[in-house]
């Protein structure tokens, strides 16, 4: 395991430190079933009046501690290394400290079973994420960047300030956003529903969806790497398996795991949390669109794809037009 390997292995495991503390101060500044009343207003100027504030408005103390630890963080850290792909792994892991926050806030007050079936599947979620952002990545730390990323960063001199609102921002509100429902399970101590069991199901659903294709992706691009390595021709487009019914079965599996998510912020009783799933769905339909652009730039694979196109419904899985 080479040097950088190593040294990027442990700035994934100590980037969490500096949030983790500070939620730590911030849980235990009162004593239990201490916490005065939130003052008007926030004045840093005053720590126990700033930090009962901020107890008493979870949603924007969790926006500020991510504004502070992960865009700013993140950001410097990217300038540093001259990449972005940090971002990448916590991706999948920084839901699981955004429903840790709400969780253990000193305020909360779940309904304990949908607390349980929620974060259950959301670890679920983040595990066969992370296997299989790591699987793509060779199992090595910081191997290479996001496409899009790295394509601004060779055609934009000025991406060096940009990335910070390209990346780091916009994927704060996507993640913040997708994690919403999440605020309203821990907060909103509704009874348990039948609706609770059928969210649970779409959401394991969505996750084996994502599974089975992210699978099928992989072992179609190292059957073609095998391929090219006995110099012969690879092939060009998956069509084969559940990638037969969907052009991009992985984003749908994603986006009814995340809209399952968003359903139990709707039995909660806060129906607007489901903007931030609406936002996430809106910049999946933008990257579809790259990703399918930067298909067809392939000429070897242009008619290939444009046939397939032409035949495959986009995201939800239905049968094949002939």
């Amino acid at each position: 395991m080479g040097f950088d390997n190593l040294r990027n292995a442990a700035l994934v495991l100590a980037a969490p430190a500096p949030a983790v503390i500070t939620v730590w101060l911030l849980f235990r500044w009162f004593g239990a079933g201490a916490i005065p009343p939130a003052p008007g207003r926030l004045d840093f100027t005053e720590p126990d009046g700033a930090a009962a504030w901020l107890l008493h408005h979870p949603l924007l103390a969790l926006n500020l501690l991510y504004f502070v630890f992960v865009n700013l963080q993140f950001w410097v850290i990217a300038l540093l290394q001259r990449s972005s792909w940090l971002i990448d792994p916590y991706w999948t892991l920084l839901p699981l400290f955004i429903v840790g926050f709400y969780a253990a806030h000193p305020l909360a007050n779940p309904q304990p079973v949908r607390l349980g079936l929620a974060s259950a599947a959301l670890a679920v979620w983040s595990v066969r994420l992370t296997w299989n952002y790591f699987r793509r990545e060779d199992w090595r730390f910081g191997l290479r960047e996001d496409w899009r990323y790295a394509k601004m960063r060779r055609e934009r001199p000025g991406f060096w300030w940009e990335q910070f609102f390209v990346v780091h921002l916009a994927q704060h509100g996507m993640l913040v956003g997708l994690t919403l429902p999440l605020w309203a399970i821990c907060f909103r101590p509704v009874p348990l529903a039948a609706l609770d069991v059928l969210l649970l199901v779409l959401a394991v659903a969505g996750i084996a969806i994502a599974h089975v294709a992210d699978a099928q992706l992989d072992r179609f691009m190292r059957r073609n790497e095998e391929r090219r390595a006995r110099r012969e021709e690879p092939v060009r487009v998956l069509e084969t398996g559940i990638w037969c019914w969907s052009r991009h079965p992985n984003y749908f599996g994603e986006q009814l795991f995340w809209w399952s998510i968003a359903g139990f912020g709707v039995v909660c009783g806060e129906a607007w949390v489901v903007v931030g799933t609406l936002f996430n769905s809106s910049v999946l339909a933008a990257v579809t669109v790259m990703t399918e652009r930067r298909m067809l730039e392939v000429p070897e694979r242009r008619d290939a794809y444009a046939a397939y196109r032409a035949r495959t419904s986009v995201w939800i899985p239905w049968p094949p037009r002939t």
